[in-house]
């Protein structure tokens, strides 16, 4: 059994987790971050809308509200410097009954008070609404413009996060599941077990280590309420919320130029409504429902999802869904108070829960990171300021987005840039081979650094050329690459 000592151990790798990583990074502890998950940005991470919320919206009194708007500009401050893609696109909440303008200027003046400009109400008289988005249907009465609302990729902030922390020494164990959790009153010291996975197509072997911690940060997620359970507090439950989308090629683009949102129904109190979207791939995203569920259930459901293109229909006209390339779900972790959970643990502070962790989430990850840095420093945690943190990362160079000129260049330095891997998204070799040796290491790694896969055919042409080059650089049996870790094998036998 092997025994690992870190200063300070974050559970949990999704964007909340490594961007306290980055942060963490900053200082002289020792820090190590424990995944179950075979990367970064596995779980509601990856499957999110990508917008970067204004942060109007919410119930006053919550910590989520009272945070919102500092984390939509705390984003926009840190982004550049990690390379993180965001761009400015507005938005607009849609309502379709009078009854509803009370809850539009009920939003506009308390985005007011948090000091969110460009806020306006616009009704659809006169074409006037058509002239901001000139899909929206007549259905809808008005809608509440914002100026404030950009667009990120959520996993590839959450790459860029875990990149920029393992620069700065951090460590991190993925593949990992934490098993339990002792504390030893005597050295003051956590002891975690974990435990993972040797897999072959026959056999697994389990492997054992501890971890000793003097501090937890519970990053969890959805299971955020069980870690903490495993040091005796049970003071917060955890329900998955799922959400079913459509995922459009980008042959539909051009359907809005903004995020158009619906106004959530009164029996939706957990969601910010159903959405049709623009991402910065230029596909469009249309979903996402919200549903009680149990926190494995990531199907998707043909009546759920007849329900998202009826409503949606309503809001936008001319959705082609005979565009659509995929349909997925992704979990939400909402606590039983259906806020923010930033807290010492009542059972032991030195256990830090970072739980319930919903929408806006990926809006308030570095105004939450920089939240558990001011927790500690109050519990007189010893934080050393580290003068060699390195505070740019640059990402993939995507050889798509270049120039001619500058392509020609990529090219004359590595002819791997004259090899397009995946077609859709005209993915290079060289491209691969730099996600891999920046950590990816299956077919789910690299499509989120690099978008190979995520096109038209949805790997159908590019999944066994990404297998290969994998197996290559790793140095793995080709049989042996999987999806996303663990049993999530492609090939039973070598080609």
């Amino acid at each position: 059994m092997n025994k690992v000592k870190a200063d300070i151990v974050v559970i949990g790798a999704g964007i909340t987790g490594c961007a306290i990583a980055r942060q963490l990074g900053k200082y002289k502890s020792k820090v190590l971050v424990i995944e179950k998950e075979s990367d970064a940005s596995c779980g509601t991470t990856k499957v999110n809308s990508g917008l970067v919320h204004p942060g109007y919206a919410g119930e006053e009194g919550t910590l989520r509200l009272s945070i919102a708007h500092k984390g939509n500009l705390c984003f926009r401050e840190n982004a550049p410097e990690l390379d993180i893609p965001l761009k400015c696109v507005g938005s607009l909440l849609a309502i379709f009954k009078e009854e509803q303008m009370k809850s539009l200027e009920h939003y506009m003046q308390q985005g007011k008070k948090y000091g969110i400009a460009g806020l306006e109400i616009i009704p659809n008289k006169n074409g006037s609404l058509k002239e901001v988005e000139p899909n929206i249907s007549d259905n809808v009465i008005a809608a509440l413009y914002c100026k404030e609302h950009y667009m990120t990729s959520p996993y590839e902030a959450a790459t860029g996060l875990y990149e920029n922390a393992k620069m700065n020494s951090v460590d991190f164990m993925f593949s990992s599941k934490v098993c339990a959790i002792n504390y030893n009153k005597t050295l003051k010291s956590f002891f975690i077990d974990t435990e993972s996975f040797d897999s072959d197509l026959n056999f697994r072997v389990r492997h054992s280590r501890i971890i000793e911690a003097d501090y937890i940060i519970n990053a969890a997620g959805i299971f955020a309420d069980d870690i903490a359970a495993m040091i005796g507090d049970d003071s917060f439950k955890i329900t998955a919320i799922k959400g079913q989308y459509y995922l459009l090629d980008n042959e539909a683009s051009e359907l809005v130029r903004r995020p158009v949102l619906r106004m959530p129904d009164e029996d939706s109190p957990r969601s910010k409504g159903m959405t049709v979207c623009p991402t910065l791939g230029k596909n469009m995203l249309v979903g996402s429902t919200d549903e009680i569920t149990s926190k494995n259930d990531f199907a998707t459901n043909k009546d759920v999802l007849d329900d998202v293109k009826e409503k949606l229909s309503q809001m936008i006209t001319g959705i082609p869904y005979d565009k659509i390339i995929t349909s997925f779900a992704g979990l939400r972790a909402v606590s039983d108070n259906a806020d923010f959970i930033i807290s010492p643990s009542l059972k032991n502070n030195k256990f830090i829960n970072v739980a319930g962790i919903q929408s806006p989430g990926v809006t308030c990850c570095f105004i939450i990171s920089e939240m558990v840095i001011d927790i500690m420093k109050d519990l007189n945690i010893p934080l050393v300021s580290d003068s060699k943190f390195i505070p740019h990362r640059k990402r993939i160079n995507k050889f798509s987005e270049n120039t001619f000129e500058d392509k020609a260049k990529l090219y004359n330095m590595d002819n791997k840039y004259g090899e397009i891997v995946c077609r859709c998204e005209k993915v290079t070799e060289a491209e691969i081979i730099e996600a891999v040796k920046r950590g990816a290491a299956t077919l789910d790694g690299i499509k989120f650094r690099t978008r190979a896969g995520m096109g038209r055919c949805q790997g159908g042409y590019c999944t066994m050329k990404v297998m290969k080059i994998l197996s290559r650089e790793l140095g793995l049996p080709f049989e042996k690459i999987t999806k996303c870790g663990e049993d999530s094998y492609i090939a039973k036998y070598k080609i």
